[in-house]
């Protein structure tokens, strides 16, 4: 890593001396006026890096297709949008769903995850929500929830972990009363809708539906379970065989994404919210 960032370095001192030469002759030679100076540096530098640039905004726009075929395709196969996942993986899924399909992706994407979300980035992503408001009151949990699940106590983990998902969701909005399913969607639309910064835009309503479709889906005893993280058909003991790693993981990413978000939730969204639950 530091040779390759010498690298940069080294390339981007050259470009700055070159630039450098080139704007001391433009002004030698275009000192009669300053227009003149404008039309020399325009006629000398632009028009060759305008190939570079077209390159960078093809580029740019692929970039772009492949992060809103990714949010899509991630949620289709069971897992939440994360920020942090690393490029080399979102350009790998979205070629080989497009090339193989999803039940081609669907066969490694737990191993996938696993491989990076390990037991040292789990711990490493729980440490920093120690030092975010809504967990101060809750981080004995949270930590018994990460320590679970680094120690594949599964069933443990998952039940530990979902209820708190809810928590920093009413405490961000200083919810009081009863809390059901419409509440949640009422404040993760507004949420999602207008707090995210400009990074995450692209991930708002893909988190929303993993959300509604996952957590929230319904469940009725006896009939089929729709989600292997049914909130309501894991704690009210429908779903008996929900204590795998893939889901202990995707309730934790979600958990880790929300708090981010939640944590800086303005004045202005919990008011909106508000409002539309009380119309």
């Amino acid at each position: 890593m530091n040779e390759l960032n010498n690298t940069v370095i080294r390339q981007l001192r050259l470009v700055g001396e070159q630039m450098s030469k080139s704007i001391k002759k433009s002004l030698e030679s275009a000192r009669p006026s300053l227009t003149q100076l404008q039309a020399r540096i325009v006629e000398y530098d632009f028009p060759s890096l305008l190939p570079y640039f077209e390159e960078l905004g093809e580029m740019l726009k692929k970039a772009g297709d492949v992060a809103l075929k990714y949010k899509s395709i991630i949620v289709e196969l069971g897992y939440p949008p994360h920020r942090e996942v690393p490029v080399e993986y979102v350009r790998d899924i979205v070629h080989d769903y497009d090339k193989y399909g999803k039940e081609y992706v669907a066969k490694y994407i737990d191993e996938l995850m696993f491989d990076y979300y390990d037991e040292q980035l789990v711990s490493e992503m729980s440490l920093k929500w120690e030092n975010k408001n809504l967990a101060k009151s809750r981080i004995h949990i949270l930590r018994n929830a990460i320590k679970c699940h680094n120690q594949m106590m599964y069933d443990a983990s998952i039940p530990t972990i979902l209820p708190q998902i809810e928590g920093i969701i009413a405490e961000a909005f200083g919810h009081v009363g009863n809390f059901n399913g419409y509440h949640i969607k009422v404040y993760l639309k507004n949420l999602l809708n207008k707090n995210l910064s400009e990074n995450d835009l692209s991930l708002k309503d893909a988190l929303y539906e993993y959300y509604v479709q996952n957590l929230l889906v319904k469940f009725e005893h006896g009939k089929e379970i729709m989600s292997d993280v049914s909130r309501h058909a894991i704690l009210h003991g429908g779903d008996k065989n929900y204590g795998k790693q893939s889901n202990s993981l995707k309730l934790i990413l979600l958990f880790d994404f929300l708090i981010t978000v939640l944590n800086d939730v303005s004045e202005e969204v919990i008011q909106e919210a508000k409002e539309e639950i009380n119309q």
